[in-house]
């Protein structure tokens, strides 16, 4: 097999994964796994949220090729395709040259699930999760309301933005905003529930699973990046939220 074909199909799988929400250990095993199945010997994979390393030997030749990973989403649709393909290769169903091209569907797919289900699903869960934190029927809507606001500013925001801190902060605090001006316009809401609420888009879930999975197996560079963003991530919202409260003394 070419040694250039196996390098790409390997980084493409563990770039598809890493980019869409996948731990940095599976990422590594998928390149590691995929390059022993096309005869490569002396396999390393090396991944970090931000950076893949894969080298192997072919041929008496050792080949070595890194990538940038610096934007990254949550997908796990495609993270379960991916490793399909992976296990399908693995497992001899396919050959390098169908799974590189199934790589690069997958890559260039779409997201399951149109804006405007995202959209829904955020306001729904928001303000689903005022109630359960002791909201009343009637804060539901203005938390979900307050809780778009968050996500659609944030998907904006992120375009021209690059430093990930700043538009949290941003998108956290118009949320934040709306809120307040909720509580203005309608006395009987109470301004923590409805940040609560609003807040829930943000909420750095799947960094912190993944920071915890990669520090339970060994993968403490990758483990400790992933916290310090969520932490981050943490902060921007905290920051926001405190700003907000600040306007209500």
């Amino acid at each position: 097999m070419s040694p250039d074909l196996v390098m790409d199909t390997c980084l493409l799988a563990g770039e598809i994964m890493l980019k869409n929400g996948g731990e940095t250990y599976r990422s590594e095993e998928t390149m590691t796994l995929i390059a022993r199945a096309a005869g490569m010997d002396s396999v390393n994979s090396s991944a970090t949220p931000t950076s893949i390393i894969l080298s192997f030997r072919a041929n008496g030749q050792d080949h070595t090729r890194m990538i940038r990973t610096p934007h990254r989403t949550i997908d796990l649709n495609k993270v379960t395709l991916a490793n399909d393909v992976s296990r399908r290769f693995v497992s001899g169903q396919i050959t390098l040259e169908q799974a590189y091209r199934m790589l690069c569907e997958i890559d260039r797919k779409k997201t399951i699930y149109p804006q405007w289900l995202q959209l829904v699903a955020a306001g729904v869960a928001s303000g689903s999760f005022a109630m359960l934190t002791g909201g009343f029927w009637y804060e539901v809507l203005p938390a979900a309301l307050a809780a778009l606001t968050v996500k659609i500013s944030s998907d904006f925001f992120e375009q021209f933005l690059r430093v990930k801190f700043f538009f949290e902060f941003v998108s956290a605090l118009l949320g934040g905003m709306l809120a307040l001006l909720f509580v203005a316009l309608f006395p009987e809401l109470r301004i923590s529930v409805l940040i609560i609420g609003a807040m829930l888009p943000l909420f750095p879930g799947i960094a912190i699973t993944n920071s915890l999975r990669d520090l339970m197996a060994g993968d403490l560079v990758a483990g400790v990046s992933r916290g310090a963003e969520a932490l981050l991530t943490a902060l921007s919202v905290a920051a926001a939220t405190a700003v907000t409260l600040w306007f209500t003394r």
